[in-house]
């Protein structure tokens, strides 16, 4: 699965990802919302890496500007995809599933998806932003061989791998950090070292991740796993908010129509989104504010009361505070 990078060392490519070198690659597609899109124009720019280290396992690192909106299709192969968001917001599908992922400016958190079978697979940019992320990707071979039979639980290990679009996160742990931050800033090294330097990181990232899979507690209402009838209820009840955004709706409401308890709904939140379903549902608000205000068609107050505030005063410190700018200063970008 696509992913990011930071510094990548001497191991990362400088330079640009242009429309053509996207186009170069069998099965990929591009689509974008700007119609003069020439194969010479800039998509991405910055440090990329892209290495298969050993048969099987896949490292992809980049910390790169994205400098359009895009879409990106092909198709994805059976794979775990342990993923590492730092900064920067993409939204994926694989299937008939859709993830958001974003970095989480409080604890770091990681991402597991199993895809099972070969699926389709489109990637969205939203335009304009720094995008730091790191993927390592191992296929069922490689994991039979040399993951599940050094893991206590082989068995849990082994459903993990037949249980397709299962989604599951959690707090990295230090050591977790610690191997992502040296993937990004290594230390210098001869180049007759670098792939074995990166080679233990993404094996260990791995195992690492196992590992967390493998902990979590299994029980629908305590554990972290992301079931297919919890990945279903949960998009049920996020199309039912895109839906309804503009109005106001309970968690009993969403959590009715998604078909699960209230009290399980939230626990999906927390498990995917790492935020309540009012968090969420803020934040949504919040981001359709921004775009009214950027596009210059409305007022403060009138984006103000997009995004369910009545107070302005308490509107312009809910967006200084997730988008780091007062709402006059995008209004008047605009």
């Amino acid at each position: 699965m696509d992913a990011a990078s930071g510094e990548a060392g001497k191991g990362a490519n400088e330079g640009r990802l242009r429309v053509r070198d996207f186009l170069r690659h069998d099965g990929i597609a591009l689509d974008s919302p700007d119609d003069r899109l020439s194969p010479d124009d800039t998509l991405m720019k910055g440090a990329f890496l892209h290495k298969e280290l050993r048969r099987g396992l896949v490292l992809h690192v980049s910390d790169a500007i994205e400098e359009r909106a895009f879409t990106a299709t092909s198709l994805l192969p059976e794979e775990l995809s342990c993923i590492f968001f730092l900064e920067g917001t993409v939204d994926l599908s694989i299937g008939d599933r859709r993830f958001a992922f974003r970095a989480d400016r409080g604890a770091a958190q990681g991402v597991a998806i199993m895809n099972a079978c070969p699926e389709h697979f489109a990637r969205a940019s939203r335009g304009h932003q720094h995008l730091r992320h790191l993927v390592v990707s191992a296929t069922p071979e490689w994991l039979h061989r040399d993951v599940l039979e050094t893991v206590v639980d082989s068995k849990g290990g082994a459903r993990l791998l037949r249980d397709h679009l299962a989604e599951h996160r959690w707090t990295l742990t230090p050591r977790m950090v610690a191997l992502v931050r040296e993937i990004f800033a290594p230390s210098p090294l001869i180049p007759q070292l670098w792939d074995l330097y990166l080679e233990s990181r993404a094996v260990e990232l791995v195992a690492e991740t196992m590992a967390a899979v493998l902990k979590a507690d299994r029980n629908e209402r305590g554990g972290s796993i992301m079931t297919r009838h919890d990945a279903n209820c949960l998009q049920r009840a996020k199309d039912f908010i895109d839906a309804r955004i503009a109005e106001p709706i309970s968690v009993d409401t969403i959590a009715r129509e998604a078909g699960i308890s209230a009290s399980g709904l939230q626990r999906l939140f927390r498990i995917s989104e790492n935020r309540s379903i009012f968090d969420y549902v803020r934040n949504i608000r919040l981001e359709r504010a921004f775009t009214v205000l950027a596009s210059g068609d409305v007022s403060v107050q009138d984006a103000s009361a997009i995004a369910g505030y009545t107070n302005p005063a308490n509107f312009a410190t809910a967006f200084r505070r997730r988008f780091g700018v007062v709402p006059t200063a995008v209004r008047k970008k605009a």
